[in-house]
């Protein structure tokens, strides 16, 4: 173990990490990605609505990426605010109900909900897990249904959660945008809910640049999910050479949200490689989480134990406590310098962030009155400590080895001692 000088990087001394010595990038293609590209670049059929000529690529995407979650059907978006729009919709409440949304996740979690005629109810997180928990869903005196967040490299207790949703009559959507490969008692993250919800944009474990996946067991709704996604149609049983894959069954009213061919061959190839990549991300974890196990002061998010799996995506470092002259962003600041890496704090709480504005838009003016009056008074003591508190860092830090990790370590074990020493800028 080093021991670094209590000068930090920020303030003009040496940083622990020599600057030579690169992090791991992000993404990473895997070894048969652009052949998998090249095949559907000189294959004619360049999206869902070619003629048909062979089995599409989306569909050989559908029929793996089902599997892999462990559930009968997957229905691929665009992206994964499109999946959890169309996953909205197809749950059928009316305009207006309100559906339950943790108060600490991306802002596409809540939007979704507006842009699907309904209103987010914002409910606080355990500080312990970031996710939201049963306690909040029996607080509330009526819901639509509830989307329960996996959140960082956590995963939100959804058995718990839909047996407190069950005398509400209301439906538990999972937001696994950053759970792919994740596992509670050996079932896999999406596979928990009546839907799962997944983002395949470029910063995921999982990634085509932008895309998304909506997974369920539940045919009827698969079916329903097809045509919200491509314009009120579906694939034919038997699709014919020549002709389009897609048939117009129009039982619903829908929109474009597809995969293109080239987002889904891309995704077909990466899937190949995920395991491997959870794997030695999961043991760097592990091993940083031995390394940091002397440090007072800073913990890793903890875990329900029945998360059998992880899924790291981005790896929050809590301090407790912070004195009140140094903030997290600050840490964030001291910690990139130390390392040439980006660490950052997570978002604010949805309460005051700036990107859920629903006001701001004329045609949502009445669900944005019901989202004010619904929200007013509302506290998020969980959610606002891990905002105030944590540090994140991505995953594709953990793809190194761990001499990686003891560069975190020594990085931390610096700051917090500079921290516990008084010392000022």
């Amino acid at each position: 173990m080093k021991a670094p000088s209590l000068t930090l990087a920020v303030h003009g001394g040496r940083a622990v990490r020599d600057e030579r010595r690169p992090w791991p990038v992000w993404p990473v293609a895997a070894p048969h990605a652009s052949a998998a590209l090249d095949a559907v670049l000189h294959s004619a059929s360049w999206a869902i609505t070619s003629p048909y000529r062979s089995e599409l690529q989306e569909r050989r995407f559908a029929r793996r990426f089902a599997a892999y979650v462990g559930t009968r059907h997957c229905v691929p978006t665009d992206h994964g605010s499109s999946a959890l729009l169309i996953t909205l919709e197809s749950l059928g409440l009316r305009y207006a109900d309100p559906v339950l949304v943790p108060a600490l996740t991306w802002t596409a979690t809540a939007t979704a909900v507006l842009r699907a005629g309904l209103v987010p109810v914002l409910a606080d997180v355990d500080p312990a897990t970031g996710c939201l928990d049963a306690s909040a869903v029996t607080a509330e005196p009526e819901l639509g249904a509830v989307i329960a967040v996996h959140w960082a490299c956590a995963m939100a207790d959804v058995p718990a959660i839909t047996a407190a949703a069950a005398p509400l009559g209301a439906p538990v959507i999972e937001d696994a945008a950053q759970a792919h490969g994740a596992r509670w008692q050996g079932r896999p993250a999406g596979s928990l809910g009546v839907a799962g919800c997944f983002s395949m944009q470029h910063s995921k474990v999982l990634t085509c640049g932008e895309g998304g996946a909506v997974v369920t067991d539940d045919a009827d709704r698969a079916g329903l999910l097809q045509e919200l996604r491509a314009d009120s149609r579906r694939y034919r049983t038997h699709p014919v050479p020549g002709e389009l894959p897609l048939q117009e069954t129009a039982t619903t009213m829908g929109a474009n949200f597809c995969l293109s061919e080239f987002a889904a061959a891309l995704l077909c190839a990466q899937l190949d490689i995920l395991d491997e990549q959870h794997a030695v991300r999961n043991g760097n974890y592990e091993a940083l989480g031995r390394l940091l196990a002397d440090v007072p002061g800073v913990r890793l998010l903890s875990r329900n134990p029945a998360q059998d799996r992880l899924s790291l995506y981005e790896v929050p470092l809590v301090f407790d406590p912070l004195p009140p002259q140094r903030t997290n962003a600050w840490v964030a600041s001291a910690l990139t310098a130390e390392l040439g890496m980006r660490a950052y704090p997570p978002r604010s709480p949805l309460s005051r962030s700036r990107l859920l504005a629903p006001r701001l838009k004329p045609t949502l003016a009445p669900l944005a009155e019901r989202f004010t009056e619904r929200n007013a008074g509302r506290r998020f003591p969980g959610a606002e400590y891990l905002s105030q508190h944590a540090v994140l860092l991505h995953h594709s830090a953990f793809l190194g080895n761990e001499e990686d990790m003891s560069d975190i370590a020594d990085a931390v074990r610096k700051i917090t001692r500079f921290i516990a020493a008084g010392r000022s800028a």
